[in-house]
C-alpha cells in the first residue's frame, strides 16, 4: 500500500474547482472524487469544468452521487432514470469509471429487496456500455438499505458484474458495526472505500449521525476513533481489497480554510495510514502489483 492508494474528495475543500484540483495535485494526490455539482455549477460552463478535470492530471476516483434512485414507481421512477442517464453521461465525460449511488431515504421508496435489486440492476445495465461501475452505499438513515451487509445482499440479488459496494468508514464506526461482519463480504464486491473520522466519542441518534456526516467529519488520525479506523483498513487489506480509498470529509469549518491547508491535512492522514498503520502489520504480498493491474485493466 502506498500514497497513491488514497484520493481526496473535491467537496472536502473550498474554492473554485481549479483551485481545489490544483491543491490536491500540489499535496501529491493522484486521484480525486468529483461531485456532479462541481461540474454543472462551474461559472463558465459544464464543458469548461470537464476540461479542467481532464487537464488536471488527476485520475477521477468516481462521480458522486446519485441519490434516492431505487424503490420508486411510475413517474417518480421514470424521472430518476432520466437523472441517472444524465449523471452517467457526465461520469463518462470526465473519464470516471465509477458512479457512487447512495441508498434512498425517500418516504416513497419501496423497501422490498427484490424491487431494490431490480432497479439497481437496471441502473447497472444502463452503465455497462459506458464501462462505468455502480458503487452502491447503504446509509443508516436510509429507508431501503441501512448498512454494507444489507447492501451486499442486494448486490448479490441483482447479480450484475458492474454493480458493487461502496463502504464508508464513518458509517461503520458511528453505527458500531462489528468488523467481523466484513467476513461476509467478498473483496471483489467492494468498488470503493470512503474514509473519515469524527470528534464525538459516540453518536446517539440517527439524526445526529446524519448531521455529523454532513458537517463535522475530519480526516483519519484527527478524530476520536483513530484505532477503529486503523483496524478497519487493516481488516480490508487482509481480506485482499485492492481498490481505491477516498477521503470523504465533509466539514463546514474546513470550507472556511484555504484548499491548500485542507489538502495538506489529507496528505498527513494518507501518510499516517500508509506508513504507520499498515506498514506495522503488512505489506500483503503482491498487493501493490494487483492494484496497478486493476487500474490498468480495460472497461
Amino acid at each position: 500500500m502506498n500514497f497513491n492508494d488514497f484520493g481526496i474528495d473535491s467537496a472536502s475543500m473550498a474554492g473554485s474547482l481549479e483551485t481545489r484540483l490544483a491543491a490536491a495535485c500540489q499535496a501529491g494526490f493522484t486521484h480525486a472524487m468529483i461531485s456532479a455539482t462541481d461540474i454543472v455549477g462551474h461559472p463558465v460552463s459544464t464543458e469548461a469544468a470537464v476540461q479542467t478535470i481532464r487537464n488536471s492530471g488527476l485520475r477521477v476516483t468516481g462521480l458522486e452521487a446519485l441519490r434516492d434512485f431505487e424503490g420508486l414507481d411510475g413517474k417518480l421512477h421514470d424521472y430518476k432514470v432520466d437523472v441517472a442517464r444524465s449523471m452517467l453521461q457526465l461520469c463518462s465525460r470526465i473519464g470516471s469509471r465509477v458512479l457512487l449511488t447512495e441508498a434512498s431515504s425517500s418516504i416513497h421508496a419501496d423497501i422490498a429487496p427484490d424491487k431494490i435489486a431490480r432497479d439497481l440492476r437496471k441502473l447497472a445495465v444502463l452503465a455497462l456500455p459506458m464501462g462505468i461501475r455502480i458503487a452502491f452505499k447503504g446509509l443508516s438513515w436510509s429507508r431501503t438499505v441501512r448498512d454494507f451487509s444489507a447492501a451486499a445482499e442486494i448486490i448479490s440479488l441483482a447479480n450484475c458484474p458492474n454493480l458493487g459496494l461502496a463502504m464508508d468508514a464513518f458509517d461503520v464506526i458511528a453505527a458500531g458495526v462489528p468488523l467481523d461482519d466484513l467476513d461476509l463480504i467478498f473483496p471483489d464486491q467492494i468498488f470503493l472505500v470512503q474514509l473519515s473520522d469524527f470528534m464525538l466519542q459516540e453518536i446517539r441518534s440517527t439524526e445526529e449521525q446524519a448531521s455529523t456526516a454532513a458537517h463535522f467529519r475530519v480526516f483519519p488520525g484527527e478524530g476520536a476513533h483513530s484505532e477503529s479506523i486503523a483496524r478497519f483498513i487493516v481488516k480490508l487489506e487482509e481480506m485482499g481489497y485492492i481498490g481505491d480509498y477516498s477521503f470523504d470529509v465533509y466539514n463546514t469549518d474546513y470550507l472556511q480554510m484555504p484548499a491548500e491547508t485542507i489538502a495538506d491535512r489529507a496528505r498527513r492522514s494518507a501518510e499516517w495510514l500508509g506508513e504507520t498503520v499498515l506498514r506495522r502489520t503488512l505489506p500483503v504480498p503482491n498487493m501493490e502489483r494487483l492494484r496497478a493491474a486493476k487500474r490498468q485493466a480495460p472497461g
